[in-house]
């Protein structure tokens, strides 16, 4: 059920957000129900959505030849193949009404905000487990925001006494964009730069770990360069030393210089693979024993 929740409430949060319906069935993924069309008949007899649900599966499939499919897909730039049913559900969203028809009952919007933690999870917490998340919340007595800040401290607490490196470098970065979703970015910026910093100091290193092991990670150096550019929050030189000095690192894989250099080389858009491989070949395969 929990991951159920979680498609039903994407899908209202969106509709809530002005998107079209057909949009988002077109997109989304509902592993949960057999098709979009399923999901609208959901949320349809449970009494989420109101009003004339439009075309249905039904409806299509009795209307248009496998031909006659075939070419509409076409049209709209879908794939053709498959078996009758499977291109009745890929064309689905393009020819329902159920956008214009379909309206969110009072049922919904109090879904909506009954579960409002869940666009936090969306937004930071995806690395993590909708049912762990959703237990925790339930046993929160704290708002939505610092209760994912102190979910992600557990996480950061548990990751380190288990040497788990990447669970710990993933819930440094969902920590950063907790904060941005409070529209905190100083606060985001600072644990970014420690998510960076770490990561070309990691804690503890397996063969197994390594092997895909990302060391300048290119979404976190996007989310440095955006913050930087949209904000001013002074010298980031000074930033960068205050925080190497609050990460208090034991075991120094690439000196501090080499790091900022390295940082401001991403940051001017240097190639990010380039710069992994020459980190590996100067200072990681030796020291990990690759």
């Amino acid at each position: 059920m929990s991951e159920q929740k979680l498609e039903i409430f994407n899908v209202l949060n969106f509709l809530n957000s002005g998107y079209k319906l057909e949009d988002i069935l077109n997109q989304g993924n509902f592993g949960t129900f057999p098709s979009a069309q399923d999901c609208v008949d959901y949320l349809m007899e449970n009494g989420y959505l109101a009003g004339e649900g439009g075309i249905t599966a039904d409806d299509i499939s009795k209307k248009y030849t496998v031909a006659e499919l075939k070419e509409i897909l076409r049209e709209n730039n879908l794939k053709v193949s498959g078996k009758k049913q499977e291109l009745v559900d890929r064309i689905l969203p393009v020819l329902s009404n159920n956008s214009r028809d379909l309206e969110l009952t009072d049922k919904a919007k109090a879904f909506l905000e009954e579960n409002e933690w869940i666009d936090l999870y969306m937004f930071a917490l995806v690395a993590f487990r909708f049912d762990d998340y959703e237990k925790y919340v339930a046993n929160s007595t704290v708002g939505n925001v610092q209760t994912a800040l102190n979910f992600c401290d557990e996480i950061i607490s548990r990751a380190l006494m288990a040497n788990q490196f990447l669970v710990f470098i993933d819930a440094l970065s969902a920590k950063a964009h907790v904060y941005a979703y409070d529209g905190d970015y100083e606060s985001f910026l600072d644990y970014d730069l420690q998510r960076y910093i770490l990561g070309l100091n990691p804690i503890i290193m397996d063969s197994q770990t390594y092997a895909n092991y990302d060391i300048v990670n290119e979404a976190n150096i996007i989310n440095l360069r955006n913050v930087c550019e949209h904000f001013n929050f002074g010298n980031l030189k000074k930033r960068f030393d205050n925080i190497w000095a609050k990460s208090h690192i034991k075991s120094i894989t690439v000196p501090k210089k080499t790091c900022y250099k390295i940082l401001q080389k991403a940051l001017s858009g240097a190639d990010i693979e380039e710069i992994n491989f020459d980190l590996r070949e100067k200072y990681f395969n030796k020291k990990f024993g690759i």
